[in-house]
């Protein structure tokens, strides 16, 4: 083999092919210096991510190089005693190297080198002007494809220098005490007698870490705060979060970096969040339309099964808390409402008071649909998951008021008596069965979750989901049934599906007081009081309701005779 050193002709192959000479290595030189001069400037500023760890390279692999090419005059003899140890370190007329193959090696071992640093080494909180700059750069020139890709490797470590979470950073902090104003609770505003019981709690363990802690804090001024790795990665977010028009690339291009970006755990991401769901429920084509439209799979429990592959939905609800913190019911809501509101001058109300005959084909691409199944999702995430919020379910009575408003069944082409007269009733439909999904999830959920907490009166507040749609229900059972506008067949069949949910709990236990709360929330228009209109209005869908129903509800028909008294015939009170 030609690796082996007696091999003659292997070494004098060796000697005539691989070696470098002083023009071979001006012009790997020259050509190196001419390819970094073409390249694009992002390239070029990528290169200097790792800028001082190649230039120690460069200047060893040169050195190396010149001194093998000048080894006949710069080479010093061997001092060593052995002289069979001397062969391995100088080069010998017939030996198996020449000092040309040496600078070969030297320069074939500095390109690995440095492809391999380039490649595999990530950089650290030194390189944050070089990035700020790229960054800067790619968003001046709107390459919002290659700013992506250039800083998606890198959020994590913006996120931990900007939240003080590298080790030094947290040596510095431990060393300096920078959160003893927290530690002692804002101690200078508390009444003496507090501070000192406080104190007294301590352990002995705590108090003598204290102690130690004290007296070792001037260590802290030898140890780097890490303040400007912060101040760069706060300003690196700023970049990304505050442009508005990479926003709007990445939820139309790329919203696979969406969630990315939302996971960050910092103040801006909030905003961020805001309106990146808006885009989302603004654009019939976004990511949250399909996503949605392909977790339709329910449990008999309510609760949805969210494929992996819907990577938007799995962040906000696979753990439901990270939309709590959120609050991505906000832009959905907001956005939804006002969609209803100007629906008169943008043209969206014609298309909501026409026939619903193709609703089924047309609903993924409605807006006020598609945030109602958001709010569904979120909301019996949150009741599988023990979530302790209602996740403002509230909105959805907002969106059922809204519909009431620019309701119009008049047109000849609407068949009134039909199951669903108009997109806007069948919209309708959908957040009544939705409100009476949740409060009948009361059914499937374990007894000590906090959503079991049903209060006596729809007055108090409470966190619990059940109970809060309960009130939902009665709010929006109020616009329903007191509308000018929706008809009764219509208004009636609403009336008939809460009858079916307060007739699907038990009387006993959690879901005994769950009815109990829902009859009274129906009776009193959710938290709103008693109302004479109302009360005659439900009474009459009380009177055309099938009497098996009303015989399954007769705890919700004395609630109304007793709330509203006359607004049942006789024949019908128990």
């Amino acid at each position: 083999m030609c690796f082996l050193a007696a091999d003659i002709g292997c070494r004098r192959f060796l000697k005539d092919h691989i070696q470098m000479t002083l023009d071979g290595f001006l012009t790997f030189l020259a050509l190196t210096i001419a390819f970094y001069a073409v390249m694009p400037e992002v390239t070029r500023l990528r290169a200097r991510l790792h800028l001082r760890f190649q230039v120690m390279l460069a200047f060893v692999a040169i050195s190396l190089t010149l001194y093998f090419q000048f080894f006949s005059l710069v080479g010093q003899p061997c001092w060593l005693g052995s002289q069979a140890a001397c062969q391995w370190i100088t080069f010998q007329a017939d030996g198996p190297i020449t000092p040309q193959q040496a600078a070969f090696l030297v320069v074939f071992a500095w390109m690995l080198l440095a492809l391999g640093l380039n490649l595999f080494r990530k950089p650290g909180t030194q390189s944050f002007p070089t990035i700020i700059k790229i960054v800067e750069m790619l968003l001046y020139e709107r390459r919002f494809g290659e700013l992506l890709g250039f800083i998606r490797p890198h959020l994590r470590l913006i996120e931990a220098a900007a939240r003080r979470e590298l080790r030094r950073q947290r040596v510095h902090d431990w060393l300096a005490d920078a959160n003893w104003l927290r530690h002692e609770k804002f101690a200078s505003v508390r009444p003496q007698g507090e501070v000192m019981a406080a104190k007294r709690k301590a352990s002995l363990v705590e108090r003598t870490g204290r102690w130690f802690r004290r007296k070792i804090r001037w260590t802290a001024r030898i140890v780097p705060s890490g303040s400007k790795a912060q101040a760069n990665a706060e300003t690196l977010v700023r970049l990304l979060f505050r442009s508005g028009e990479l926003r709007q690339f990445i939820t139309a291009m790329r919203p696979d970096v969406v969630t990315d970006l939302m996971a960050i755990r910092l103040q801006p991401r909030f905003e961020f969040s805001d309106a990146v769901v808006e885009d989302f429920i603004a654009d019939p084509g976004s990511q949250l339309f399909q996503e949605i439209e392909n977790s339709q799979n329910v449990s008999h429990t309510g609760e949805y099964f969210l494929n992996p592959e819907n990577k938007f939905l799995q962040f906000l609800f696979s753990d439901a808390s990270v939309a709590r913190q959120l609050a991505v019911w906000r832009p959905v809501g907001e956005f939804t409402i006002t969609k209803l509101r100007t629906g008169t001058e943008t043209g969206y109300a014609d298309f909501l008071n026409g026939p619903a005959t193709s609703f089924d084909r047309e609903r993924w691409q409605d807006p006020t649909f598609v945030a109602i199944r958001f709010f569904d999702i979120m909301v019996q995430s949150a009741v599988q998951q023990s979530v302790e919020d209602h996740m403002w379910l509230f909105y959805l009575p907002h969106f059922v008021r809204e519909l009431e408003q620019t309701y119009d069944a008049t047109s000849p082409n609407i068949d009134a008596l039909s199951e669903f007269p108009t997109r806007g009733s069948r919209l309708i439909y959908e957040a009544v069965s939705a409100m009476g999904g949740w409060v009948k999830s009361v059914k499937y959920i374990d007894a000590s979750s906090p959503h079991t907490n049903i209060p006596q009166s729809a007055h108090l507040g409470s966190s619990a989901i059940p109970p809060a749609a309960a009130i939902s229900l009665g709010q929006a059972m109020d616009a329903i049934a007191t509308s000018p506008r929706i008809g009764d067949t219509f208004a009636a069949s609403m009336h008939d599906s809460i009858l079916h949910d307060i007739a699907s709990l038990s009387e006993e236990g959690v879901e005994g007081r769950m009815r109990a709360f829902l009859v009274r929330a129906m009776v009193g228009r959710g938290n709103l009081g008693s109302d004479a209109r109302y009360g005659a209005r439900i009474g009459s869908f009380l009177a055309q309701a099938d009497h098996v129903l009303r015989g399954n509800v007769s705890d919700y028909v004395a609630a109304v005779e007793k709330a509203y008294p006359g607004a049942l015939p006789t024949r019908f009170v128990e």
